[in-house]
């Protein structure tokens, strides 16, 4: 659910010089123009093995290559970290071990905070079955012990409809251990995703159908009703899945004013890459290709499961983790285990392969969108196992061993992917990385700063920015009207000589978070300044302020402000909560 946000904008000066900035906001023709070039340090983690898969260390910058777009470039950063697991890569042999003596282990000795791990932990209890959930959250507590041991940092995160921040990046046990406390009470959606995919495969066979104690029949003509059964459930895999991809987007843009490095575990079932794939399938095995001629449609069901390919939304994605250099690990939490367990639906498909032929088809659809998040950042997929212990073993080797190899990319923000390569001089070795980055705009990279600090709850203010709010005005029974005002110490302004005036340029950034987790569009507003160089010095010591009314749910919504000085390229970044109306009992939001 996204915040609904309603914006009304003026500008303002306070004091004596209100009429100096009544047409702030209007563009002048006259403006100054800075030329700026933004050089973007472009960092990049690299995994090297040999032929038998064992991490490779000891190398120097001059065993390394990097091509952007296919053309060297220089590397002009290198770090290099091979630290043993403190505990040991056999997390499940002493998992008593570590907890016996997880109070008397000392930390690890920090790294530089540039390379020091910031590890989101993402629980999609939407995308999870609970059976799964309770599997992978016995052995993550272990995995997590044992990387706050190493001095990481960790953030828990769980998704059911909406972000809910279980934990903020920390490095106290006790808190972790709260936190996965409270993702253990979390109910999952992934079984009644599979009640309903099951349901709708019956009622496609033609004649009455009977399960778990109830009959039913198609309606009217036996094709063309399972056609339209099977385009509702696929539309509404497809809104759930753009809400699941729309909210991991939205935590990746989070993490891009974090200094260091930065990753997330994603933990699911699966994402559908291709919504109902499976279904068509079905249909395909019983009706044909086609809807009879009779129908005014004529469809090959398996050319429209290609058609209804979502892999855009994961692309998405990988944008904003690449553009953030965000590494991405996903857990695929089913295991080994068939898609659908109960033996009462042995006999539901119609294909000569049986349930066995879509058990496949639609795991591997599952899988799919979670090799590509992770092979496309430089990370790793884990699939096909019950042994996590094992697997976090092999994360923990790449938080523990990796290079860093940094260049500098002069592209300016141009908006655009640029391929990257890695090759090591030693035709022996084999080296993983991401793929790519997204050379973001700097305009782009303040909006997910703000972001930034409306969902980590970070602050950076030396532009002294303050919020203030007016009297919420009621507009409906569950909507107000909230004025803010934005005020921003004159003094701390740059401005540029232009003529008789003085000019800066401001921008302004905002977004809201309402009280269940919605969380509205990161709005951008330009704030342009002209001054007479004659009024300059009596307005130092004065605030101007921008002002803008919110239409908010009732409840405690967050907004978070940002601010950034185009000229000096200096940002600030505040968050304030309010409380707006009354606040809804539980069973009141339950209601219609």
């Amino acid at each position: 659910m996204k915040s609904s946000i309603c914006l009304r904008t003026l500008p303002w000066v306070f004091a004596t010089v209100l009429v100096v900035f009544a047409t702030a906001a209007q563009p002048q023709s006259d403006s100054i123009f800075v030329d700026r070039v933004d050089v973007n340090v472009v960092n990049v983690e690299v995994f090297v093995t040999d032929k038998d898969g064992r991490r490779v260390t000891g190398l120097d910058p001059d065993d390394f290559e990097i091509f952007e777009d296919g053309r060297s470039v220089e590397i002009s950063n290198f770090y290099s970290v091979a630290r043993d697991d403190r505990v040991t890569e056999d997390l499940a042999r002493d998992r008593e071990l570590l907890r016996s003596r997880r109070s008397s282990l000392p930390r690890r000795q920090e790294l530089p905070e540039d390379q020091q791990l910031n590890l989101l932990v993402y629980v999609d209890h939407f995308n999870l079955h609970q059976s799964s959930q309770k599997r992978v959250l016995d052995d993550l507590e272990v995995f997590l012990e044992d990387r706050v041991t190493q001095g990481d940092n960790i953030m828990l995160v769980g998704y059911n409809r909406k972000v809910n921040v279980v934990q903020n990046f920390t490095r106290d046990r006790q808190k972790l251990e709260d936190g996965l406390l409270k993702l253990r009470k979390v109910a999952t959606s992934g079984q009644i995703d599979d009640a309903e995919r099951i349901r709708t495969m019956r009622l496609m066979f033609p004649g009455p159908q009977t399960f778990t104690g109830n009959s039913a029949r198609l309606p009217g003509d036996d094709e063309s009703a399972a056609y339209q059964l099977l385009r509702s459930y696929v539309q509404k895999v497809r809104s759930d899945l753009r809400f699941s991809t729309s909210a991991l987007e939205s935590v990746a843009r989070s993490l891009a004013g974090l200094p260091g490095r930065k990753a997330i575990l994603y933990v699911s079932d699966g994402l559908p890459k291709r919504p109902g794939e499976s279904l068509y399938q079905h249909f395909r095995d019983i009706y044909g290709n086609s809807l009879p001629s009779s129908s005014t449609l004529t469809i090959d069901p398996m050319v429209e499961a290609i058609v209804e390919n979502e892999a855009h939304l994961m692309n998405q994605i990988v944008r904003q983790a690449n553009a953030h250099q965000i590494t991405f690990y996903t857990l695929y939490a089913r295991g080994t285990g068939n898609d659908t367990r109960s033996a009462e639906f042995i006999d539901i498909s119609a294909s000569s392969g049986g349930r066995a032929t879509l058990d496949i088809m639609r795991t591997m659809n599952l899988q799919e969108p979670l090799i590509d998040m992770a092979e496309a950042t430089g990370g790793s997929s884990i699939l096909n196992t019950f042994n996590f212990d094992r697997a976090f073993a092999d994360l923990s080797a790449d938080f523990d061993s990796f290079y860093s190899l940094g260049y500098r990319s002069h592209h300016g923000g141009d908006g655009k992917y640029h391929k990257i390569e890695v090759r090591v001089k030693r035709s022996d070795l084999k080296v993983r990385h991401r793929t790519g980055f997204v050379d973001k705009p700097e305009v782009e990279r303040v909006a997910d700063r703000t972001l930034s600090s409306l969902i980590l709850k970070l602050e950076k203010n030396p532009l002294g920015i303050n919020i203030d709010f007016g009297h919420p005005e009621k507009k409906s029974s569950r909507t107000y009207l909230v004025p803010v005002m934005i005020r921003i110490p004159f003094r701390e302004i740059t401005l540029l000589p232009n003529g008789e005036v003085e000019q800066g340029q401001l921008r302004i950034f905002l977004a809201v978070q309402d009280e269940e987790g919605g969380i509205s569009k990161t709005h951008e507003f330009p704030y342009p300044l002209t001054v007479p160089r004659d009024q300059v010095a009596a307005a130092r010591d004065r605030e101007i302020g921008y002002s803008t009314t919110l239409k908010i749910r009732r409840g405690v919504p967050k907004i978070a402000v940002g601010v950034w000085d185009e000229l000096s390229g200096t940002e600030s970044f505040v968050h304030k909560s309010l409380l707006v109306g009354e606040r809804e009992s539980k069973s009141t939001r339950r209601g219609p």
